[in-house]
Parts: C-alpha cells; structure tokens; sequence
C-alpha cells in the first residue's frame, strides 16, 4: 500500500488530465479506498468516462457502494454497477432514494426476478410509489416458473418434480400477491385491471384478486368480473374429455369466487348465470357418457351453489339419481366411497331453493337422514314420503346398533344353581354346589351364587365357610348350621367373639370377604381389632 499517498494526493490535486483520471481511476479500482474513491468521483472535472472505468473496474462492492452514493451518480453508472452488485442490491442501497433517476429505477426493476421484487418493495417501504409498485409487480409476474419437463420418468422421480414445480408456483404467487396487497397497492387495482387482458399481468392480477382478496369494492369486484368473464359462452374445447373436465373446473372456481364475494351474481349477474348454465350443460353430458368416478362427485357442491336455473338444476338431478360409475370401474363391487359422494351431491342439490318438487322427489331416496329431515313436512306427497322412508331407516338402523353394543356388552352366560328339587335327583347334590365354588364372575352373578347355595338345604358347613359372610350371616335357612359352625371355630374365646361381632358389625352391603376369613380375622385380632 506505499501508493496510497500518491493517489490520495492526486484526488485532492488541483486539475486532472483525461489520460489521468483514468490512471488514478484504475488505481483506486484497484488499491483504493471507498473515501478516496468518494472524494474523487464527486470532483466535478472528473469525466463520465472515469466514472464508469472506476466501477466497472473494482472489485469492491463496499467501494462501489461508496461512489454510487455521491450526487453525481447516472442512469449508465447505476446500470453498470448493477452487472457487478445485482440490480437488487443497486436499488436497496442507493437507487430509492434518487427519484432523479427514475429511469435508472425502472430499468433495474426490469431485472428482478419475483423473489428480489418483494425483498426491494419491503426494503424501501414508503419509498415505493404507483409508477414503481407497478414495475415491481410486473417484474414479478414476468419471472414466471418454467414448466415441467417431459420425458421418461420413474413415478417417484415425476412426484419429486411436480411437487417441487408446484412450490414454485406458489412461492411466485405468494410474492406478486405480497405486493399486489400491500396497503399502498390497493389505490392502483383499478388501474391495473383497466390495462386489459392484452397486458401479460392482468389475467394473474385479476385472478389473485378473486382468489384472494377478503373485501374488494363494487367497482373493483366488478371490474374483475368484467375482465375474466367477459362474455356468457365458456371458451370452446376441441377435445370432448378436456372440454367436460374444464367445465368442471371452471364452475368450482366460479363457485370460490361468489363464496368469497357474494356480490358477484348481482353485478356481474347477466354473464356469470348464463355461463354457469351453459358449463353446467357441458359437464353433466360428459359425466351421462363417460360416468361418474367416486372423485367426480365432489364437483356438485360448488355446482348446487351457483346455479339459479330450475331446469337445469332438474338435469343435474336427473343424473344424480341415474348417475352410474365410469366403465373402468363397473365390473368391480360395490363402493361405499363412492355411494356416500353421491349422497353428498344429493343433499347440497336439495338444498338450492330453486330445485323442483319434480327434481327433489328424485334424490330424496339418496339424500342423509339428516337432509331428508327437513323434507318430512314438504306439500309434495312423494318427496315426503321418501324423506321419511329414510329417516325410518336411519332409525331402524340407529336402533339396531344400539341393541347389537348393549348385546356385545353382556357378560357371556353363566350356568345358574339348580334348585333343590333338581338337587335332589342327582347323585351327589353337595358336589353340584361344590362346583360353582370358588365363586367367579361379575360381582351381581358371584353374588346371585352365594344367595342360591345359601339358601339349598344341601349346602354344608365347608360350603357356607367360602361364601361371603354378609350372605351367609344373613340366611335364615342356615341360621342353625352357621350357629354350630361358630360354637365349633370360636369355642370360649371371648375375645373372639367380641372382635367377630365387632368386624360383622362393620361389613358393608356389597363386601365380598368369606365367613372363613372373618373368623380367622377375629381368632388372630381379638376385642381390639
């Protein structure tokens, strides 16, 4: 750096030669420092052509920045520095804040890709005017994502890129939108709609608008409208396939559209029903010819929403109440998924007050118990009588579970005790309680047990010792039994006594605990226990 006091020196000299600004410009470019660098590019003798040799030839970024940020900065000299820096970095750091070169500003704006337009729109915030937010929006738009390639492919090979082509898509939507929402973009909606659908942004503008805009003005909203249903004949389609799907497609977006602004039938009325009609027609021929897939019945939600036509909401029914699968798909069995899309239809038709008695009598017998509910009461004797020929099925049927749970539920049947009487005739009647002992179960039938052999006349000391002592204390058949029973197990043991008594006293109704097992608590415890 022993060159620095040479250069510096002639920064501060007192005139410059051409030939030698362009030596001290390669110098500085070279070795200099951005404040010498300054110093020099602002001399007012300096050259246009020093200029530019200066921050074409560096290296430095910091250096550039520097030079760049003197008044005598150009529209050329900001160009050439965005070759070297990058048009964003041009315009975050120094072109904002030149509104004499807007020029310059426009130009570099051209050059950004979406993700850098909404990077510089933020970066100079309230710096972005209309003329400005414009150019970055259509820069945005401009830097539309490549379509996939085509070719060969294994399968996970072509998920793997249309999902990653999908995130481009909607990383650039998300961009333009995050400049076209801004609250100082909103004062320039109409005029961006006004410049027609011949302009290459306006098509995506107006859709990102009805896409996603929460509130939009009558003039805008109409404006919209105006621009993307221009007439009410749906664009038409060579091939019948595509045309069918399009129909779709088209009648789900228009549904969005009038769900998100309801306002739209009324101002744009006169278009949008007629072609809602005509897509409608286009859709339910191809869906008659081709038949429905279990994934097609989601279609007829948005169809039953925006539809204002009786007759042909009536066609719509018809084919849903003669709605067979595509012919790819006949000779398998049934398919519940696709019967439960077909109610689904049946019910957002029944729903559009415009639908026919005629019409609704045809997919009552497809509609949900709860749709056909509020059809139970209608004037029409046949749509009545279907809606509640299946509210009586989804009662039977709710009936039926309910009884099968509480069936499923019980505890599987257990042998009872047989009664003295069938005691008697067999051979060894001790032996036939004997064997419902130990007790097991659920408590109620542990406790029906004891009862029954407490009460049989063929149930002796040894059997009365493992029932619960609660039961057997309690028997009045075996009053005599269990008194010898005791007289033999307490004897003379007065404290044994007294701790029996006492434990008997405190059983609760529902305690399980053997006579056995109370008496040889009170024979171990005593008064005390």
């Amino acid at each position: 750096m022993a060159l620095e006091p040479v250069w510096i020196a002639l920064v501060d000299a007192s005139s410059l030669s051409p030939a030698q600004q362009l030596v001290l410009a390669e110098l500085l470019a070279r070795h200099g420092d951005p404040t010498a660098a300054a110093r020099f590019f602002a001399r007012p003798d300096v050259t246009a052509e020093a200029r530019a040799f200066l921050i074409r030839s560096t290296y430095d970024h910091q250096l550039i920045k520097s030079v760049l940020a003197t008044p005598v900065v150009t529209t050329e000299m900001l160009l050439i520095a965005a070759d070297k820096l990058g048009a964003e970095a041009v315009l975050t750091e120094v072109a904002r804040t030149r509104w004499d070169l807007k020029e310059a500003q426009l130009l570099l704006v051209e050059r950004l890709d979406h993700a850098s337009a909404r990077r510089v729109a933020d970066s100079w915030g309230g710096y972005v005017g209309h003329e400005l937010r414009t150019a970055l929006i259509d820069a945005a738009v401009r830097d539309r994502p490549k379509g996939r390639e085509r070719g060969v492919a294994s399968d996970a090979w072509r998920k793997a890129e249309r999902d990653a082509w999908i995130a481009r898509v909607e990383a650039w939507h998300g961009d333009i939108w995050a400049l076209l929402s801004a609250e100082s973009a909103r004062g320039i909606w109409p005029e961006l709609i006004a410049r027609g659908e011949d302009h290459g942004s306006t098509s995506l503008i107006v859709n990102l608008l009805l896409s996603e805009a929460k509130e939009l003005t009558d003039e805008t909203l109409s404006a919209c409208l105006k621009s993307e249903f221009a007439d009410s004949a749906p664009a038409a389609e060579s091939d019948t396939d595509l045309r069918g799907w399009e129909a779709w497609l088209e009648l789900e977006r228009i549904a969005d559209i009038v769900d998100r602004h309801p306002r739209a039938l009324l101002l744009h009325g006169v278009v949008l029903r007629p072609r809602v009609a005509a897509l409608i027609a286009v859709a339910v021929a191809h869906s008659r010819e081709k038949g429905i897939s279990e994934w097609d019945w989601s279609h007829f939600e948005p169809v039953a929403a925006v539809c204002t036509s009786p007759e042909v909401l009536d066609d719509v029914a018809a084919l849903v109440s003669t709605a067979v699968r595509p012919s790819w798909q006949r000779g398998e069995g049934p398919d519940p998924e696709w019967g439960t899309g077909r109610t689904k239809a049946a019910d957002a038709l029944a729903m559009n007050p415009l639908l026919s008695s005629a019409a609704l009598a045809l997919i009552a017998p497809l509609l949900s118990p709860v749709a056909a509910a509020r059809f139970v009461l209608h004037p029409d004797e046949q749509v009545r009588k279907a809606a509640e020929e299946v509210v009586a099925q989804a009662v039977g049927k709710m009936r039926g579970e309910r009884y099968d749970a509480r069936t499923s539920r019980k505890e599987p049947e257990r042998p009872s005790v047989p009664l003295d009487d069938v005691l008697a005739e067999s051979g060894d009647p001790r032996a036939e309680l004997a064997a419902f002992l130990p007790l097991k179960g659920a408590a109620a039938y542990k406790r029906q047990v004891a009862e029954a052999i407490a009460a049989s006349r063929f149930a002796d000391a040894d059997l009365l010792r493992q029932l619960p002592a609660l039961i057997v204390l309690g028997s009045t058949v075996q009053a005599s039994t269990v008194a010898q029973l005791l007289q033999s197990d307490l004897g003379d043991n007065a404290d044994a006594w007294e701790a029996f008594v006492g434990k008997a006293g405190r059983l609760t109704p529902n305690a399980t605990k053997s006579l056995s097992t109370l008496i040889d608590e009170a024979l171990d415890s005593g008064p005390e226990a």
